[in-house]
This record gives structure tokens, C-alpha cells and sequence, in this order.
């Protein structure tokens, strides 16, 4: 199941044109790429599915969790009224017999929950990337540019210059420990990206700040503190995280 009928449902009940969702994903996520409302349309009508990383940034949005996104949105009456309005025309047993029914309903749903699965999800597209190392999100990583092994991932796959497996915590919520991301190779980058950086010829996965004097790292989990940087110290950028 694709993303596109959770994200219409979560973007309808706040109101919101596809052009004000992308507009408003812009303002509040500026290191996110860059949203029109075409890209909008094409997630809702599944002509294309965001990163991984980008539903996370959905999904945080809406204050929902990353499920809720892939769920289709659940049947509801259109006028709440609908149920006290047909079960007022019923004769009382009938009355009883609908009130008994929706306490056994409640019963069950309680005692089992949503236990129900899509049998083909296994099946969902997937496509063998070549990684070319692991990128700290905690502790530093030696960065390759050869192969060095191969992951399986959730197509579509964007062009990109090398693949990294994500080795720690510290970019949590936006990165999950053990996550392939894909780069760009650049030697610039905006203020707030997501870019890949050589420090003592490790690699760290970070979000940069560039300020008069100083050049800032910054983890997205608050358990990590930030990494600065003056003229005399050596930072290397690889390239930005493709979001």
C-alpha cells in the first residue's frame, strides 16, 4: 500500500490545498527538498513515493505515526447524525437488538485489536543498491568510494553518487540506525542541509550550520551535542543527503 491515500486524508482533514501543504513543508522544513504541488499530487496518486526519510518528515508533521501514512483513511458517516437517526426509527427490541451488537463490536476490537495484515506487503518493490561504506551517526566511519557491499531497499531508488548505511542514533527521528541514504556529491551546501563530512578522515552524517567565525555539526537527536569547528580545524563535505 503506497502512501497516497494516508497523505490526502491527513492533508483534507487540516484543510489544506496541496499547493498550502507544500508550501508550508517548505517553511518549516527548509533542509527537506524543495515541494511543489506537483510533487504533492504524484505522492497522492502514487505515481511516485517519497524517501523513507521524507515520510518520516511527513509523518512528523502531521503528529501522526509513519503507519498512519500507509493506512487508507478508515469509512466514516458523513453526517454524524446518521446512526442516531436510523437507530431512533427502530422498534425497541430492535433498538436492543443493534445495542447488543455494538457491545459485542467493541468487545472484540478491544480484546484484539487491528490484527489485520496485508498478505502481499512482503512483497513490496525492492532494489539491490551497491553501499559504499557506513556514515556515523554517533561515532566516526571510514568512507569508501569502491563497493563494499550490497543492501536491498525500497525502490524508487534516486540518482545519486554513493549509497551509506547509517551506523548509530544520533540523526534520529529524520535517520534510523541501519538506514541506507543516498548522496550527492557537491562542494556546496546550504545553511540547515543534511550533508555527509570528513573529520579526522571519518565520516559523520550531519546537519550544517555556517556562521561567521565558526562552522557548527548538529545532530538531530538532543542526546548528542553539537560539533563546532573553527578556520584552523579541517572539515571535508562529501556531499548532501538526498531528502
Amino acid at each position: 500500500m503506497g502512501i497516497g491515500k494516508g497523505l490526502k486524508n491527513l492533508r483534507k482533514n487540516k484543510n489544506m490545498t496541496m499547493e498550502q501543504l507544500a508550501t508550508d513543508l517548505n517553511n518549516k522544513y527548509p533542509d527537506l527538498m524543495k515541494l511543489t504541488k506537483g510533487k504533492i499530487s504524484k505522492w497522492e496518486n502514487e505515481k511516485e513515493e517519497p524517501r523513507l526519510s521524507t515520510a518520516k518528515v511527513l509523518a512528523e508533521y502531521f503528529n501522526v505515526k509513519i503507519n498512519d501514512l500507509y493506512s487508507e483513511p478508515s469509512t466514516t458517516y458523513k453526517d454524524d447524525n446518521d446512526i442516531t437517526s436510523i437507530y431512533s426509527k427502530l422498534t425497541p427490541p430492535r433498538q436492543q437488538n443493534v445495542l447488543n451488537y455494538a457491545h459485542n463490536q467493541l468487545e472484540e476490537q478491544n480484546s484484539k485489536g487491528d490484527n489485520v495484515v496485508d498478505i502481499n506487503s512482503y512483497k513490496q518493490d525492492k532494489i539491490e543498491v551497491k553501499v559504499n561504506g557506513c556514515v556515523s551517526a554517533g561515532v566516526g566511519e571510514r568512507l569508501h568510494e569502491e563497493t563494499l557491499f550490497t543492501e536491498m531497499v525500497k525502490a524508487p531508488v534516486p540518482p545519486h553518487d554513493l549509497a551509506l548505511k547509517v551506523n548509530g542514533d544520533s540523526m534520529e527521528p529524520m535517520f534510523k540506525d541501519g538506514e541506507i541514504i543516498f548522496v550527492e556529491k557537491t562542494h556546496n551546501i546550504k545553511n540547515g542541509q543534511i550533508g555527509i563530512f570528513i573529520i579526522e578522515e571519518e565520516a559523520y552524517l550531519k546537519k550544517v550550520i555556517v556562521e561567521d567565525d565558526r562552522l557548527t555539526l548538529i545532530s538531530l537527536n538532543k542526546n548528542y551535542k553539537d560539533l563546532h569547528f573553527y578556520e584552523n580545524q579541517s572539515v571535508k563535505l562529501v556531499g548532501k543527503v538526498i531528502l
